[in-house]
């Protein structure tokens, strides 16, 4: 299944993006990128990265998400990964890339750590 994405307000604050599929190298991972861009250009601060239905992660995925992750540190904002498969856990701890993410088990825990600004 091509990668398909949703964005998606939870608060005034706190974007959301919901990814199906597989965040693989290709267009769709490349639209997704600039999209993820775009929102950081314009002042989002706060972002949830689902991937409860995400099937693969390739390094090409890892790396848009790692370069979300320390533009967004950068900024003094947050991102949550949500809801990742075992399979994209476990590429998470071969690339000893889990101890540096905030990976939370599903969309509504990410969601309370960043309304309370939790960084763990």
């Amino acid at each position: 299944m091509m990668l398909e994405t949703e964005l998606f307000a939870i608060e005034p604050d706190i974007t959301g993006i919901s990814c199906a599929g597989r965040f693989t190298l290709g267009t769709r991972l490349s639209e997704t990128e600039a999209m993820i861009n775009q929102l950081i250009a314009d002042g989002v601060r706060k972002m949830v990265l689902d991937l409860t239905h995400v099937e693969f992660l390739d390094s090409a995925g890892l790396g848009v998400i790692m370069h979300t992750f320390g533009t967004l540190e950068q900024m003094g904002g947050q991102l949550r990964v949500a809801g990742p498969s075992q399979q994209v856990r476990r590429l998470l701890h071969i690339t000893h890339t889990e101890p540096i993410l905030a990976v939370d088990p599903d969309l509504v825990s990410s969601v309370r750590k960043l309304q309370g600004d939790g960084a763990s």
